[in-house]
């Protein structure tokens, strides 16, 4: 089966979407990805496990000010929509796979008029994550349009019409079929798993395992925002140095509210006990979890972060690191189920620090934990498992 893949991201990095791609090509799919332009790289390109189309120019003002016009009467992108109909031509695409909501009727509308079917590939909760997602005062503007009780509209009517969803996690899936009544063998959970294979055997940099051995490294790894929760770590900070010294929060990554962290840490006096990496390649993920003795995911809580199963996670669980993970729903039910960390109430930054230093001074438990989570990663929480359930999705497609 040729498959386009809709990408509103340039086009890579991805995690999500080159394992997807990866997997379906390995079983015999033909994938295309089509994303916006990315500088400095060629408009089309293959990179072994799929094919680029860097086809979506990035547009003045005006030109997506028409554009957003259409997404708040119609849910279509027109340019989108030119661009999707050209390759599905041209290509003789079989299947349209668009990541995330707001591209899903844009690339219905093609796949109608091709009588194709179409994957909508949810990675989030996305009508109730856009409320994180504007802080910039046209995103604010754009929010007021765009709320999310019009995304939860379009979201319903849309997913009513898609022939396969693909989710995250259960929780998600279960609003799926609750409130929006729509059938459980529609919806596929293809969880942010790990390729273990490949994960862990990217080399480890001595250089960074050389620069954090003096410390008692605290990690959180990927993107920043204030549904992340990164202000309650650290908040947590002057109370964990208080019974650890050495300690050091390690920040990898980068996000809208960079800036305002890095206020925080410097008011609490925190300096280098507070780390900010900015964005790392992701072969270097592997080191600085390697270097790290906690990990964390310290998301606050809302509807959106109850229902996230982020990478993260499973990154920890996969080199046997002890997380710490606040109360969502979906993270306290993967903890209680593996024993692969503790669980502490979400925006808690004094209940966070606790469970950090009890890891601290109870290594056994620490080692325990960190076990627990390589034998999930290995025995379910793992790619291998997940992208069998992508491929029989597309394998019941193709009869």
């Amino acid at each position: 089966m040729r498959i386009l893949m809709c990408l509103g991201n340039t086009f890579p990095p991805d995690i999500r979407v080159e394992k997807e791609a990866r997997v379906l090509t390995q079983a015999g799919h033909d994938v295309f990805v089509l994303s916006p332009c990315k500088e400095g790289s060629p408009v089309e390109e293959n990179i072994g496990y799929a094919t680029v189309l860097r086809r979506i120019p990035q547009q003045p003002f005006l030109k997506r000010a028409w554009r957003f016009a259409h997404m708040v009467f119609r849910g279509i992108d027109p340019l989108w929509k030119s661009h999707i109909a050209d390759v599905v031509s041209k290509l003789n695409i079989e299947a349209i796979h668009v990541h995330d909501l707001p591209l899903v009727n844009t690339g219905l509308v093609v796949a109608k008029r091709n009588d194709i079917p179409l994957v909508a590939d949810l990675h989030e909760n996305y009508p109730e994550a856009v409320r994180f997602y504007h802080s910039t005062w046209r995103g604010k503007i754009a929010g007021i349009i765009m709320s999310e009780r019009r995304w939860r509209r379009f979201e319903k009517s849309w997913l009513e019409q898609v022939d396969r969803i693909i989710t995250v996690i259960d929780e998600i899936k279960r609003h799926y079929v609750k409130d929006h009544v729509i059938p459980p063998e529609k919806v596929t959970i293809v969880m942010n798993t790990e390729d273990l294979d490949d994960f862990l055997s990217m080399p480890i940099k001595e250089d960074i395992v050389k620069r954090y051995k003096p410390y008692f490294t605290i990690s959180y790894v990927g993107g920043f925002g204030v549904h992340r929760g990164i202000q309650t770590a650290i908040s947590a900070m002057p109370r964990i140095l208080t019974a650890i010294p050495e300690a050091r929060l390690v920040l990898v990554g980068s996000g809208s509210n960079e800036l305002e962290l890095r206020e925080q840490a410097q008011k609490l006096g925190l300096g280098e006990a507070v780390e900010f990496t900015s964005r790392q390649p992701f072969d270097l993920v592997p080191s600085y979890i390697t270097v790290s003795q906690v990990c964390l995911v310290p998301y606050i809580k809302s509807v959106q972060t109850n229902a996230s199963a982020p990478h993260k996670l499973f990154q920890y669980m996969a080199m046997s690191k002890p997380v710490v993970v606040s109360s969502m729903a979906s993270l306290s039910r993967i903890m209680e189920e593996t024993g692969a960390g503790l669980v502490y109430p979400a925006g808690d930054a004094d209940a966070l620090a606790e469970a950090v230093i009890r890891l601290h001074r109870d290594k056994n438990l620490a080692i325990k934990l960190g076990k627990a989570g390589l034998t999930a990663a290995k025995t379910k929480y793992n790619w291998e498992t997940e992208g069998k359930k992508l491929v029989d999705l597309y394998r019941g497609l193709s009869r």
